[in-house]
């Protein structure tokens, strides 16, 4: 007979927590007993449900919830009702480009239940001309599984339009393949490893992106954050010959949205970090 674990008002962390002190659990047992039943979750993973840091979200994580739950002893739906209402309809789709794209289109190419991603840096140069010179995205990432190999990275059309010349060539940490056009101008490259990880192993990428014809003079950057990160960070590095006249620092996440002026105050560049977000977007945008 399953044992519950209180009223509602408890979150899924707690839950967590209070059913492996009851059981004599310890997050190593538990992650052991998961991959013995085809549910590899990291230890890392583990570590942040219980502390409430994170919830599952991933479709793999949300698939393990029903053998945890078995494991502690606990009625079936113990642990998974008590994840927020997000968390409880989210499948392992990429959720800032869920509505551009729709679950299906994402989950042929994406493969998110295999990674978790823990921090994301955009840093993006202009030239003399206003020009983007380059844009590079640095990932680190942790496996959830034993042996994944690569993780699928999108880039989205200028803002207004469908259209999408970006190229992108890795610089360090991954080599690109299995590049796709998708809907609405998204393009999604496959990220292959050095090599593939051990469970919990972790790995950096770092990729650059540039338009295949013409220059670039794109006035609006952003970083689209698939997951929850420990930090995201975009920063804008001008030409000293090309400073802008106003620029703006701006974020989505959930329901919100907020925007708002920052001053150079003489510097050549503008940055913008956030801890513990997504998924959303931030991003940083000028005027001449």
């Amino acid at each position: 007979m399953g044992v519950g674990t209180g009223d509602l008002q408890t979150t899924f962390a707690d839950a967590l927590g209070a059913a492996m002190e009851r059981r004599g659990a310890t997050l190593t047992h538990l992650r052991d007993r998961l991959a013995d039943r085809g549910h590899p979750v990291s230890l890392t993973a583990l570590s942040y449900w219980r502390s409430g840091q994170r919830e599952p979200e991933r479709s793999a994580s949300l698939e393990a919830i029903p053998e945890l739950e078995a494991l502690l002893g606990l009625e079936q739906g113990a642990l998974s009702r008590r994840l927020s209402g997000r968390m409880r309809r989210r499948v392992g789709a990429v959720e800032p480009f869920d509505e551009l794209l729709g679950d299906p289109a994402v989950d042929a190419v994406i493969g998110e239940e295999d990674v978790c991603r823990v921090s994301s840096h955009l840093v993006v140069d202009v030239g003399a001309q206003g020009e983007i010179q380059r844009a590079r995205v640095r990932q680190v990432l942790v496996a959830d599984r034993e042996g994944v190999d690569g993780v699928t990275l999108f880039v989205g059309p200028d803002v207004g339009t469908q259209e999408n010349d970006i190229v992108m060539e890795a610089v360090a940490g991954c080599s690109i393949e299995e590049i796709s056009d998708l809907e609405n101008g998204i393009r999604g490259s496959r990220l292959v490893f050095e090599r593939p990880l051990a469970l919990g192993e972790s790995t950096i990428t770092e990729i650059e992106a540039r338009r295949a014809h013409g220059l670039d003079l794109e006035t609006d950057y952003a970083l689209a954050a698939e997951q929850r990160l420990e930090e995201a960070l975009v920063w804008v590095r001008f030409h000293p010959d090309k400073v802008p006249s106003r620029c703006w620092v701006y974020f989505q996440e959930g329901g919100l949205r907020h925007a708002w002026p920052v001053d150079l105050d003489g510097g050549r560049s503008v940055h913008y970090r956030q801890t513990a977000f997504g998924p959303g977007y931030l991003g940083v945008r000028w005027e001449w």
